[in-house]
C-alpha cells in the first residue's frame, strides 16, 4: 500500500483525483478510508515532494545543511563556539539549488511558477527539516522560529508539533547573579532572533511584492511586443502591397501609352 502511495504523490499533479479513485478500486476495504483522506496538494507542495522524489541529491543536500545549522545555532545560543556564518552560507547555497531545481520540475510539468507559488515553496524549503513525510505534502510548510533551535519538530499531522527531546544544557551557574545574567542574555538572544524573524518575514514579503510587480511588467511587455509584433506584419504586408499595386500602376501606364500609340498609327 505504501509503494501505491509513494506513486500517487509522484504522479502530475491534475492526474492526483484521478488516480487516487483508481488505487481505491484495488484497496482493501480496511484501507479505503486512509486512501479517502489522501488530499490533493498544492502546487507549491507539489512541487516539493517532486524535489523528494525526482532530485532527491538536492533534497537530501538541503536537509543535512538545515540540520547543521540548527545545531550551529543551538551551540551559539548555549554559549559554546559555533560556525553559524558557514553553517548558513551552507544552507544558503543548498536551498538555491533546491529551488532552482524546483524551477526546472514547474516548467517540464507544465505548472506555473508563480510569485506566490515560490514564495509558498521558499517557505517550505526553510521550514525543512518539519516532519518526515517528505514527498507526501499536501500543504507548504512554515519556517521555523526560535523554538526549531531547541528541539526537533515531530511527524505527521497537518501542523508541525514540537518534539520534547532534550536540550544541549549550559554550566549551571553559581549563583543568583549569575543566574540572572543568564536569564537575561538568554531572553535578549531571543529577542533578537524575533526581531530578525520579523526582519525575513518582511522582507520577504518586499521580495514577493517585487516579484509581482516584475511579473506584471514582464506580461506588459510581452503583450506590447506581441502588439509590436503585429503591427509589423501588418506593415510588411501592406508594402508587399504597395509594391504590387505600383507595378500594377505601371503595367496600365505602359498599356495605356502602347495603345495611344497604335491609335495615332492607325488615323495617320
Amino acid at each position: 500500500m505504501a509503494d501505491e502511495v509513494d506513486r500517487l504523490f509522484q504522479a502530475p499533479l491534475s492526474e492526483f483525483t484521478d488516480k487516487r479513485n483508481e488505487l481505491l478500486k484495488t484497496t482493501a476495504a480496511a484501507d479505503k478510508a486512509a486512501i479517502c483522506a489522501l488530499q490533493k496538494p498544492t502546487v507549491p507542495a507539489w512541487a516539493v515532494n517532486q524535489l523528494f522524489w525526482k532530485r532527491r541529491k538536492a533534497f537530501d543536500r538541503l536537509l543535512e545543511a538545515a540540520r547543521k545549522l540548527r545545531v550551529e545555532h543551538g551551540r551559539q545560543l548555549s554559549g559554546k563556539a559555533a560556525e553559524v556564518d558557514a553553517a548558513e552560507a551552507r544552507h544558503r547555497e543548498a536551498l538555491k539549488t533546491a529551488t532552482d531545481e524546483i524551477r526546472s520540475l514547474l516548467e517540464a510539468a507544465g505548472e506555473q511558477a508563480t510569485p506566490a507559488t515560490m514564495v509558498a515553496v521558499a517557505e517550505t524549503l526553510q521550514g525543512l527539516p518539519g516532519r518526515d513525510d517528505y514527498g507526501r505534502l499536501t500543504r507548504p510548510l512554515k519556517p521555523q522560529g526560535f523554538e526549531a533551535l531547541t528541539g526537533l519538530v515531530g511527524k505527521s499531522g497537518a501542523t508541525i508539533t514540537r518534539l520534547s527531546t532534550p536540550k544541549a544544557q549550559p554550566a549551571a551557574p553559581t549563583g543568583k547573579r549569575e543566574a540572572q545574567a543568564h536569564v537575561k542574555e538568554s531572553a535578549a538572544a531571543e529577542r533578537a532572533l524575533r526581531r530578525a524573524e520579523a526582519e525575513e518575514r518582511s522582507a520577504r514579503a518586499e521580495a514577493s511584492r517585487a516579484e509581482m510587480v516584475l511579473a506584471r511588467l514582464q506580461r506588459e511587455r510581452k503583450e506590447l511586443q506581441e502588439r509590436i509584433d503585429a503591427i509589423t506584419s501588418r506593415r510588411d504586408q501592406a508594402a508587399v502591397d504597395l509594391d504590387e499595386r505600383r507595378r500594377a500602376a505601371d503595367r496600365a501606364l505602359a498599356e495605356r501609352e502602347r495603345l495611344q500609340e497604335k491609335i495615332k498609327g492607325l488615323k495617320g
